[in-house]
């Protein structure tokens, strides 16, 4: 941990900078943290809007996606999978859903709104999922993995199928 010390206005405060790319400014009246600034601690291995819209954007990389607002640049979601590195992502054209591609060989889908998990293809490649797209009607999944195959997945609110490798 690194930390740097500062008076600022009336009280004293102390900045601390983590090692997850988090900076913190810490008020010695009362010790409460505030997260001042975000960024991911490792490389960014894909960026993404969701159609039509310019406000939001999500980022993805080591063990987590991040949802940002574009005009100040401040993280408003993070979801987390530990140990696990993200190597793509897209939003669903209608909105209802986050994809994203992991090296686990695992495709995730999760609400852009909270992060909550809505499903998980598992095994969907041996190798790991390196790339990730979504049809225009929201009904299909296109997926590459580091195998060298490309796989077409049929998704619904209660399946996800492979239609063709």
């Amino acid at each position: 941990i690194n930390a740097e010390y500062g008076v600022r206005g009336i009280g004293h405060q102390i900045y601390v900078g983590v090692n997850k790319g988090n900076i913190y400014r810490i008020n010695f009246s009362d010790f409460q943290p505030t997260c001042i600034n975000s960024c991911h601690y490792s490389g960014v291995l894909d960026v993404a809007f969701p159609h039509g819209c310019g406000d939001l954007f999500a980022t993805c990389g080591k063990e987590n996606i991040r949802v940002w607002v574009t005009d100040t640049s401040t993280e408003v979601l993070r979801i987390t999978v530990p140990n696990m590195t993200c190597h793509g992502l897209c939003f669903m054209t209608d909105g209802h859903s986050v994809i994203s591609a992991w090296n686990d060989g695992k495709i995730r889908a999760f609400k852009p709104q909270s992060g909550a998990a809505l499903y998980t293809i598992h095994d969907a490649h041996k190798q790991g999922v390196t790339a990730i797209a979504t049809t225009s009607d929201s009904g299909r999944i296109v997926s590459g993995g580091g195998e060298g195959q490309v796989r077409v997945w049929d998704i619904s609110s209660n399946r996800q199928e492979m239609k063709a490798a």
